[in-house]
């Protein structure tokens, strides 16, 4: 694998650990905000329960009548309106409003409209509250917005709702989430921005260093690797490529190698061929003395032998410098 794709890969899985680790921690912090909204319902919700408990208590005990004690009970919870927060009380059977802080929704069929799934806003309350363990449920919803210039827009909401068998009421409370949707993407858009600055900071210094890997080295690790290998198996064709003023990398120095090994060989192979040549050459006068076995024969066969010691000496030089 080429140092160039390395580096694309180490930047690319920079970049999705990144996005990860990232959108991971925007999750958390949103499922954190929508916990805390869901906390403080059934705070809420635990409230209007006891309240509840409270009155028929005091309903069961005769100190007051039922109509008087649900009065009571519909003071209490209603007072607990906070702005555009506030609490409701449904019948558990039918679709009306026993209390609502907007009186002109009271006595007449309430079904809070459609939601996204085709059921009515009530019977998604009946259908989580008849799965629920401990009379309280939790329904996601889309509403109008009290203030909203378009009344048309359904906004994201968390409700919650009880069950109060005794009554047969189902009081609940609602809050708006749309904050939260609205900070979740307010800081992915800043996380966004932080990414890619980090990324190009990132890039930038990675390329950086492949750039000064790439100038000691002279080229790709994988073509020096590959010319050495030749090398090393006797191929001192191999071309190496190194740039013009390139006198200290790797491949420079890997080149200088080449030549010397080259240098080398072909005098020793020169020397060799000389020296075989000589040894034939001694051959035929050391023949040519025994048979002649004169002065001159025999000078002839000392010349030879001079010629052999020096071939064999600088065959001897050239070997010594391959240092073992």
């Amino acid at each position: 694998m080429r140092l160039k794709t390395r580096v694309l890969i180490i930047v690319l899985s920079s970049l999705v650990g990144l996005a990860i680790m990232g959108l991971f921690g925007l999750y958390s912090m949103r499922q954190s905000m929508m916990d805390e909204r869901r906390a403080q319902i059934t705070q809420l919700l635990d409230f209007a329960d006891s309240q509840l408990k409270y009155y028929h208590g005091l309903e069961k005990s005769g100190k007051l009548s039922r109509e008087e004690a649900q009065a009571r009970a519909k003071e209490a919870i209603g007072s607990q309106r906070q702005g555009d927060n506030y609490f409701f009380i449904r019948t558990l059977t039918d679709d009306y409003f026993v209390w609502h802080p907007i009186p002109s929704r009271m006595g007449k069929p309430d079904d809070g409209g459609k939601q996204p799934d085709g059921r009515t806003t009530v019977q998604a309350y009946r259908d989580a509250l008849a799965k629920s363990a401990d009379n309280k449920a939790f329904i996601d919803l889309k509403a109008p917005k009290p203030g909203a210039q378009d009344k048309t827009v359904q906004y994201p909401k968390m409700n919650g709702a009880l069950k109060f068998e005794p009554w047969g009421w189902m009081p609940g409370i609602g809050f708006f989430v749309d904050d939260i949707e609205s900070r979740f993407w307010q800081q992915s858009a800043v996380f966004l921005v932080v990414a890619i600055v980090l990324l190009a900071v990132l890039a930038t210094l990675v390329f950086k260093m492949r750039a000064v890997i790439l100038r000691q080295l002279g080229g790709e690790p994988a073509d020096a690797a590959e010319s050495m290998k030749r090398i090393a198996n006797g191929d001192l064709g191999v071309n190496i490529a190194v740039d013009k003023n390139d006198n200290d990398s790797l491949m420079a120095s890997l080149k200088l190698m080449q030549m010397k090994l080259t240098n080398l060989t072909s005098a020793i192979q020169e020397n060799a061929a000389t020296l075989s040549d000589q040894v034939q050459a001694f051959d035929q006068t050391a023949k040519a003395h025994s048979e002649a076995n004169s002065p001159e024969t025999l000078a002839d066969l000392l010349r030879s032998v001079k010629r052999l010691g020096k071939t064999a000496g600088i065959l001897d030089k050239s070997i010594a410098r391959i240092k073992l």
